[in-house]
């Protein structure tokens, strides 16, 4: 075995991957998103942020009368989420990613059985601004750990007011009508797809509504929703 030239090249490459990441600690130390704490690793919260995270159960969403939408969320609104959440007004990338990875970890989305990932869409001129889109980033890293596809199957057909500053009411009016499928030409490759929606957030409940609806034409076999967080 200690002949073998492959034995030594894995080990070679083992202790310089070990050195590497040495260097990548001393230059960059790993920090949590949430209470900006140093650590060890590169973890998105460290244990003590981690613990405040309070799960919560799947949410059934009403789409239609015959229609409920299982939304899965890590925890309510609160910190240390909230922080991660809100980082994207600061253009903070990296938050978005490490919220994708906690939806994998810390709900039961990594058991669901589904075909494709469809993210929430921002209107152009607020990804512009934003410089991404946080869904996009959260769907992605979901993508990954799953090795499901994220497919851009909606468009948002006009600017609306945030959400947040309005009322539950004022929310659904909001966003009606606001989504279009993207796919509708070549809707017959999405028939029978179980989807999974992806967004950062849930309040009311109005976006996923209004998303949903849409992607009703494409005849899916289920529909799911993750978000990081929804409001309780």
């Amino acid at each position: 075995m200690l002949s073998n030239p492959s034995y030594y090249q894995q080990l070679c490459m083992l202790w310089l991957r070990k050195i590497l990441d040495g260097i990548s600690l001393l230059l960059a130390p790993p920090y949590c998103s949430a209470c900006r704490a140093w650590m060890l690793e590169r973890v998105p919260l460290c244990v003590d942020c981690d613990g405040q995270i309070l799960p919560i159960v799947a949410h059934a969403l009403p789409i239609t009368p015959a229609l409920l939408l299982p939304v899965f969320a890590i925890a309510d609104y609160q910190a240390p989420l909230r922080q991660l959440i809100l980082a994207k007004h600061r253009s903070d990338r990296l938050s978005a990613r490490q919220l994708g990875e906690l939806i994998w970890q810390k709900t039961a989305v990594s058991q669901l059985e589904f075909d494709i990932i469809v993210p929430i869409p921002l209107h152009w001129t607020r990804r512009m601004r934003r410089g991404y889109n946080q869904a996009q980033e959260i769907a992605t890293v979901l993508g990954a750990f799953s090795n499901k596809p994220v497919l851009t199957l909606l468009q948002r057909n006009k600017r609306t007011a945030f959400q947040s500053l309005l009322s539950r009411v004022q929310r659904a009016q909001n966003v009606k009508d606001v989504f279009i499928c993207a796919t509708a030409h070549s809707a017959s490759l999405y028939r029978n797809k179980r989807i999974l929606i992806v967004d950062d957030l849930m309040t009311s409940g109005a976006t996923l509504q209004a998303a949903v609806k849409p992607l009703l034409k494409l005849e899916p076999a289920a529909l799911y929703a993750a978000v990081a967080c929804r409001v309780v």
